[in-house]
């Protein structure tokens, strides 16, 4: 059963997050400049959890994130600081290519039935590079699955920031409202080797954390188009 729905965030005694989508009646103009005043007036959803170099430890750069919601789009978004955005490796423009995975990226995984089992999986990097895929059973991913979405960064020397816009026809979901999915947020800092997460995973699971639903947190209060 879901946990109990909070304001924004709030988080078990696992750290274990349980997030909530907010309703927006203006969509959000795709151009990665998180200029709209929602920015400011909504919590952002902080305090990413190291896996890798030291499990278990705080972020070494903040990571502010928002996921919203209107009559056609979900919207993740995030502000990724960045003391020395110098050193951010970024480079890959080519969809699906395995080379994103080598650049600073920022990705959200879906379990849309909440079957903490399978899911869709979308990743973008600080030059706007594209990469989607879907898991099943929490370990294999078919990078062959492509849907439509879209996705816009820009660069600051305060870090860079994203907004992610996936149409709702894009995914699969049980009928009805209000919607109960699994979700989570990681964020990869390349020059250190850092992957950063909003629920924590154990260091064991390497790289293929990501899809380890089983350990997601829950995103509550989307509501889905009727029809």
């Amino acid at each position: 059963p879901p946990p109990l729905p909070p304001a924004i965030i709030s988080r078990d005694a696992t750290g274990r997050a349980t997030i909530r989508a907010t309703r927006i009646e203006e969509p959000i103009q795709l151009d990665g400049r998180l200029a709209e005043e929602v920015y400011a007036r909504i919590p952002a959803i902080t305090d990413f959890i190291q896996q890798e170099p030291q499990e278990g430890a705080p972020a070494s750069e903040k990571t502010e994130a928002w996921v919203f919601f209107d009559d056609r789009n979900l919207y993740v978004s995030a502000l990724c600081h960045d003391l020395h955005p110098e050193k951010m490796v970024a480079n890959e423009m080519r969809r699906d290519s395995f080379t994103i995975w080598q650049n600073d990226n920022f990705g959200v995984v879906l379990d849309t039935f909440y079957d903490r089992r399978s899911g869709f999986m979308f990743y973008t990097n600080p030059v706007g590079g594209l990469s989607d895929s879907y898991v099943f059973e929490e370990r294999e991913n078919n990078r062959d699955w492509n849907t439509v979405w879209d996705a816009r960064t820009q660069r600051s020397d305060q870090g860079w920031t994203v907004e992610i816009e996936i149409p709702f026809k894009s995914l699969r979901y049980k009928p009805g409202n209000p919607q109960v999915w699994g979700i989570n947020l990681r964020r990869i800092l390349r020059s250190k080797n850092e992957f950063d997460y909003l629920t924590p995973i154990p260091r064991s699971y390497g790289g293929q954390g990501f899809q380890k639903l089983s350990s997601a947190a829950t995103l509550v209060g989307v509501e889905v188009p009727s029809g």
